[in-house]
């Protein structure tokens, strides 16, 4: 049974108890110092395998969007990857063409906006199809790229020009953070999530279903398409067709399917996992597949909140006994309590039991608590 509780939520301030969605400003001041210090500790080879697992935690996060957000499932996330990676290195890289030797701010952009709208315009049909359906059209997405635009030798010619990236990776790392923190804020986000939750509630308040899902696809698609423009340069020589082929796709899946779609420090905890844990296995000969697979194995048995998810449930679950403890209720009356209601709207909801009697309102140290009866589902 649902109740809410009037007054309470601005003593306890408990819009700030939102673990979820709270201020990323400590988590990215721990980082970049980390980021800054560490390094020069490291041999150029990790350094190298960090700053690509960086560049992962953008592909992720564009993920997450597309997966934990709209409720999609895209098996073409290394297919933007690479087709981003090659534009991305065909207009930065010294050629005969007058299409070559862009500046490279330029010619990741265009590489971005390619991944964006490959990504948007395969979410066009979603208008009529969902689940299933969509996932087929975004894995034709990826064999028609692999057997297009991979192929041809004028595009994955190579980068062919040096840039320092490994912090400008973390700057865009941080920004794709940033980002995704506050769309996932906006009422653009918000509607992305309701859209997740249940469609029809979402169309009924005016927010349509489709656009939404496009435009989920489209930032999500160049998110990952930022991730391939820095990728060029990271690798210098064209990288190998073969890391952006299907199988790649399920891998870069697995990452939000691991850390849930909850928390942005998950995922990029996991991004840097799944590029550092298969090199430091090498020696054992071990297919990073198999880390993907198991990882979506995992992440499924898990639940859709993945590992992140879980975490901030504990965490979550620690805090409101805290605070039913402070103001003498005893928790174990109350199993079930959700105290993080809307940040400013001075409400939370709660969970009670069928026995407890709702009739009567209780006030502790001059807060009013009023206790209201959902009434009754009927059920034909």
């Amino acid at each position: 049974m649902l109740s809410k509780v009037s007054g309470l939520a601005g003593k306890l301030n408990l819009g700030k108890l939102n673990l979820g969605g709270g201020s990323l400003v400590p988590a990215i001041v721990a980082f970049v110092a980390l980021a800054v210090i560490v390094p020069p500790l490291l041999a150029d080879y990790w350094v190298f395998l960090v700053t690509a697992g960086l560049l992962t935690t953008i592909t992720a996060m564009g993920l997450a969007i597309i997966v934990g957000w709209v409720g999609e499932v895209t098996l073409a996330g290394a297919g933007l990857l690479g087709a981003s990676v090659y534009v991305t290195g065909y207009f930065y890289r010294v050629g005969e063409s007058r299409m070559n030797g862009w500046p490279f701010i330029p010619a990741a952009i265009v590489g971005i906006l390619f991944a964006a709208f490959l990504s948007g315009l395969v979410a066009l049909p979603t208008a009529r199809f969902s689940g299933i359906y969509v996932m087929v059209l975004t894995l034709g997405l990826q064999i028609t790229l692999e057997r297009t635009l991979f192929s041809f030798p004028w595009i994955i010619g190579g980068f062919g020009r040096n840039v320092i990236v490994n912090r400008l990776c973390l700057a865009a790392a941080v920004a794709a953070g940033l980002f995704v923190n506050a769309l996932r804020k906006s009422r653009h986000g918000r509607a992305m999530n309701l859209i997740r939750t249940d469609k029809r509630a979402a169309a009924a308040v005016g927010i349509s279903p489709w656009r939404y899902k496009i435009l989920a696809f489209a930032i999500g698609g160049g998110l990952i398409g930022v991730a391939g423009a820095f990728t060029a340069p990271l690798y210098r020589s064209p990288p190998a067709i073969v890391q952006f082929v299907a199988f790649q796709s399920l891998f870069l899946l697995a990452i939000p399917v691991v850390a849930g779609t909850r928390t942005l420090l998950g995922i990029a905890s996991v991004s840097i996992a799944f590029a550092l844990i298969p090199q430091a296995l090498e020696s054992h000969h071990l297919s990073p597949y198999l880390l993907g697979g198991i990882g979506l194995i995992a992440g499924t048995i898990v639940g859709p909140g993945g590992m992140g998810g879980n975490l901030l449930e504990i965490l979550q679950k620690k805090k409101e006994v805290a605070i039913l403890s402070a103001i003498g209720m005893d928790p174990a009356g109350i199993p079930e309590v959700d105290l993080t209601g809307p940040a400013g709207n001075g409400h939370a909801e709660v969970k009670v039991p069928r026995d407890i009697d709702l009739a009567e309102e209780a006030a502790t140290d001059g807060e009013e608590i009023v206790l209201r009866r959902r009434p009754p589902r009927l059920r034909a």
